[in-house]
């Protein structure tokens, strides 16, 4: 049988059934349409709290006493430790440039011409390859005798350890919510799609004992499922660019906070339709797949 046999036969049922038909479509474009306000989200908060944890960095305190050779040994610490992918990378900060970046961050630099000495300690400004190997480098270099016993080095541990903890939370919260999303879709339109199969019963309990193939069965239904997909997806995407057009993008252009000037980013909105469309197609054909099983065993 050719394809628009099938696709005929979709449109026929649609139209024969058409108050099923709106109940799955509604049924997708909400399902969709929650689906795509999540994922945005989700992924702005992923990458907010990224954001932070690429600012976590390992601060080496270096003792006023020190040698040169001993602080030449800690550069070759730090850069063994940039060789094994731990370091991202490394940089000497002097006392002077330890001051003058001080001077910088003071509303009022007048307050350092009091001092007769200069008392910020030279240091090593380590950025770690990842938050979680933040540890490991100071593990490795406490022992180093050129550090200041009363400034270990340091780097936030509580900090990035909460930070580790919701990013880890956020990732698995976010997929187990997208799981829930997509099954319950996919049920929300077999249940539906079951009444259209249901009316049609014993149509097709007789095509299939005259000799008719399950898939022969099959494509209709599966096509009709895929129809009220992309129809609920499509009209979902569209409501959902009417909300990012008049709230979202508003809000954003008349807000005045940190979280709209920070280096968060999230998935753009073409491909995010692209996503939801076809998401929305393949829920309804699993949807009309796995309901029809059962009636054809006959």
């Amino acid at each position: 049988m050719s394809p628009k046999f099938f696709l005929a036969e979709a449109w026929r049922s649609i139209r024969a059934n058409a108050a099923v038909s709106v109940a799955a479509t509604v049924t997708v474009l909400i399902a969709v349409f929650i689906l795509g306000a999540f994922i945005p989200s989700f992924l702005y908060v992923q990458s907010t709290v990224d954001s932070q944890k690429n600012r976590i960095d390992v601060e080496v305190y270096i003792n006023d006493s020190a040698t040169v050779q001993q602080v030449e040994g800690l550069r070759t610490q730090l850069a063994a430790l940039q060789s094994r992918d731990v370091v991202k990378e490394f940089n000497y900060v002097s006392k002077d440039e330890a001051l003058a970046d001080f001077r910088k961050r003071l509303k009022d630099p007048s307050l350092l011409e009091e001092l007769s000495s200069n008392p910020l300690p030279a240091s090593f400004h380590v950025k770690p390859v990842s938050a979680d190997k933040a540890q490991a480098i100071v593990d490795t270099v406490s022992d180093s005798p050129a550090i200041d016993p009363n400034l270990p080095p340091s780097y936030g541990k509580d900090t990035a350890d909460r930070l580790l903890t919701v990013a880890r939370f956020i990732q698995w919260a976010g997929l187990g919510l997208i799981t829930i999303l997509l099954v319950a879709s996919i049920l929300l339109i077999g249940n539906t799609i079951r009444l259209s199969i249901f009316a049609r019963r014993r149509e097709v309990e007789v095509m299939k004992l005259v000799g008719a193939t399950n898939w022969f069965i099959r494509w209709p239904f599966v096509i009709e499922g895929v129809i009220c997909g992309l129809v609920g997806a499509i009209l979902s995407v569209a409501l959902l660019w009417a909300v990012k057009v008049g709230v979202v993008d508003q809000w954003i252009q008349d807000a005045d906070s940190a979280l709209t000037r920070d280096q968060a980013t999230t998935i753009g909105f073409p491909l995010l339709g692209l996503i939801l469309i076809l998401s929305g197609g393949l829920v309804g054909a699993l949807g009309s797949g796995i309901t029809l099983r059962r009636f054809l065993k006959v």
